[in-house]
């Protein structure tokens, strides 16, 4: 678990570089996401391009094959300026791939986490160029549907927007029937719902990504993924240290409903021009029609016509799925039995007159009951027909009265009210402990952000767990809840523990997502180690992490404490990364500085030797001339011959020194470069020792 397959992903990087696709020769990879591995490939002709190879799972599935074809062609179609081009595609092949203008540049995650937030003239810049972005793909007829700081290339002419198009196709297809495409923390709240999607969600997405860039942390920040989660249905954004005319604007374009934010040629001009921004709902682009989803075990739920009408006073009749009024009508948890001469209300292609049978449909039909409580004005005309047609008294007239902000909880509420006999289920899911069980005995989606991951999540929290417990059938589910935020709890405490006194862990982020730790809580046997991969350094932290786990008093606590280790990965990731870098860098400073001292003692021992001819010739040839004339001739000449030897030597070593060793310019930028190198060493091995500290220090903390 955890990084299970991690090592099984490089080595496939490793096997995959080298080979053709297409045209190119994929050269290295340049990372992996959730529709598949990015490589750098290079043209016959030199030409490079970042060459995106689709998860081959998806071969085998001829409707994805035909929406992708058909959004590759149609984002062909985006003017090239501000984004990545596409320049080549085959989604017709065994393996689909697609190939984009490839960026040399870092992403604005990687930019804004190195070197800080964006301000002033460069912020504005990347609010225009993105928002210039967003206009031509959305006037191309495309939704991005994943803009985040990952998605975004700083190029040195200026910010590109990457993968676009991709999502939308990936999205309609079945394979992610039961998951959510996206990014949490990025992603709007209709997205979250798995409501019918427009072209706002890329601008709250927009939103969200300036607030990033202007401050380094999310909009919706938060210490856990569920945690994260709620706060973009229910919560307001964190504009904090936003400057002021663009935090007004970052405003409006996170509004939680659709139709109040600006449409991308709307924000662009009032970036560029200062023109007012109207709350109208904008053209947006949707997709054909909306995907149902599809749960594991059971078929597709078919969309059905709605019943004839029937005489007044004539109840209709229920179908399979709803559970009639009977003779057990007015027993608890029943189905209500209002006057059969009840207004009928519509809702998935059928009639109710009970308030009962209408929440058994919801729970079946659940994206279509989001949509009502997502929609004002859905949602008032359910609670007119609930509260003043049927004067009904089980459920709260506050769900109709008060502004919903999760439509899901709403529409769990909403059920768990009106037919507390029902099972417990959530988006299609059972909410047993049974149920759960079942559905989180692979908690690998999670850990390696697999696109089930945020459907997951949604599923575990606390909350859900909660309502759910109001269902019959939902015994232990409101004490896991208390246990799942007690493991949050924990993991979060350790990592404070860690932060404040580990020096390299100091401003890290964590995720202790509810999903992980309610699949511990429900399973002690998946509570194992991550696998560390083959990056040096990993294995150590685990290894010490690890003891606070098996060292925890509780099964709650270990919960917590495993979940924050699995949590901790990306940070451990980064730390081997940087010790490595360092320990190659001091290396290699080792190896240039030793070359410069090696090349200033060569260049030393020439300069001697030239200085030793250069002064010798003279005094040898008057000794040598003056030997001849004394009539000692053999001395005489071979002092002569050494003194011609030196006059002959003295240019030699001096064009030596200049060539193979530069002139005096040269010679003095050696030598400030041996003594920045020497510093930097230096200051590579504190930094190295401070690392040493850091593991030290954690071997204390947990006991290892």
């Amino acid at each position: 678990m955890g990084d299970l397959d991690g090592r099984e992903k490089e080595n496939a990087a490793g096997r995959d570089t080298g080979r053709m696709v297409g045209g190119y020769r994929l050269v290295r990879s340049l990372g992996r996401g959730g529709f598949g591995e990015v490589f750098l490939g290079e043209a016959p002709d030199g030409g490079r391009a970042a060459v995106k190879v689709l998860h081959a799972g998806w071969a085998g599935d001829p409707e994805m094959r035909r929406r992708f074809a058909a959004e590759v062609e149609q984002a062909r179609r985006v003017s090239g300026f501000c984004v990545a081009a596409i320049v080549d595609a085959d989604t017709q092949g065994s393996e689909p791939w697609i190939a984009t203008e490839f960026i040399d540049g870092p992403t604005l995650q990687a930019a804004v986490a190195e070197e800080g937030p964006r301000s002033g003239v460069e912020l504005h810049r990347l609010a225009v160029s993105t928002a210039t972005a967003l206009a031509a793909i959305h006037a191309a007829g495309v939704v991005h549907r994943d803009l985040k700081p990952d998605n975004i290339m700083l190029a040195p002419d200026g910010p590109r927007v990457i993968d676009f198009g991709i999502a939308r196709a990936v999205e309609a297809t079945s394979v992610t029937a039961s998951g959510i495409v996206g990014t949490v923390g990025y992603m709007a709240p209709e997205q979250l719902e798995g409501l019918r999607l427009t072209s706002a969600v890329d601008i709250f997405s927009w939103g969200s990504v300036m607030v990033y860039a202007a401050t380094g942390r999310e909009a919706f920040p938060g210490p856990t993924q569920a945690s994260r989660i709620a706060r973009v249905l229910s919560g307001e954004p964190d504009l904090d240290g936003v400057p002021h005319p663009l935090a007004a604007t970052l405003r409006v374009c996170l509004d939680k409903r659709p139709g109040h934010r600006p449409d991308a040629r709307t924000l662009l001009d009032h970036l560029v021009t200062g023109t007012p921004m109207t709350s109208t709902c904008p053209a947006g682009i949707e997709p054909d029609g909306p995907v149902r989803p599809v749960r594991i075990g059971a078929l597709p739920t078919p969309v059905e016509r709605p019943l004839p009408s029937l005489p007044h006073g004539t109840p209709p009749s229920p179908p399979a799925h709803v559970v009639p009024a009977s003779s057990a009508s007015g027993a608890a948890g029943a189905p209500d039995a209002h006057p059969v001469d009840a207004p009928p209300h519509h809702f998935a292609g059928l009639r109710f007159t009970r308030v009962g049978d209408l929440a058994a449909a919801m729970q079946e039909h659940w994206r279509e009951a989001v949509q009502v409580f997502s929609d004002p004005i859905e949602l008032g005309a359910l609670g007119s027909w609930v509260v003043n047609d049927l004067n009904d008294t089980l459920v709260d007239r506050s769900l109709f009265r008060r502004r919903v902000t999760d439509a899901n909880m709403a529409v769990a509420s909403f059920v768990a009210q009106a037919r507390p006999d029902l099972p417990p289920r959530f988006r299609g899911h059972e909410v047993t402990l049974t149920g759960l069980r079942r559905l989180l005995r692979d908690p690998r989606p999670l850990v390696s952000g697999d696109r089930q991951a945020n459907e997951l999540m949604m599923v575990s929290r606390p909350e859900v767990l909660r309502q759910m417990a109001a269902h019959r059938g939902g015994d232990g589910l409101r004490e896991l809840a208390d246990q799942v935020e007690e493991a949050e709890r924990v993991g979060l405490s350790f990592h404070r523990e860690l932060t404040g006194a580990l020096v390299g862990w100091r401003g890290t982020r964590v995720r202790v997502d509810s999903a992980v730790a309610l699949a511990f809580l429900l399973d002690p046997d998946l509570v194992v180690p991550p696998e560390p991969g083959d990056l040096p350094g990993v294995g150590i932290w685990l290894g010490i992490l690890w003891k606070r786990v098996e060292k925890a008093p509780t099964d709650t606590a270990r919960a917590g404490y495993a979940a924050a280790v699995y949590g901790f990965l990306p940070t451990i990731t980064e730390l081997a990364r940087q010790r490595l870098e360092c320990e190659h860098r001091q290396e290699r400073h080792r190896r240039e500085e030793a070359e410069l001292r090696s090349s200033g003692k060569n260049r030393g021992r020439l300069r001697n030797w030239a200085v030793v001819t250069g002064v010798s010739f003279l005094p040898l040839m008057l000794l040598g001339g003056a030997f001849n004339v004394s009539g000692v001739s053999g001395v005489g000449g071979l002092l002569l011959s050494l003194g011609l030897l030196c006059l002959l030597v003295f240019p030699v070593l001096l064009l030596a020194i200049v060539v193979f060793h530069g002139d005096r310019a040269r010679r003095a930028e050696e030598t400030a470069r041996s003594s920045a190198l020497s510093m930097t060493t230096q200051a590579l091995g504190a930094t190295l020792r401070t690392m040493d500290a850091d593991l030290h220090r954690a071997r204390e903390i947990c006991g290892a």
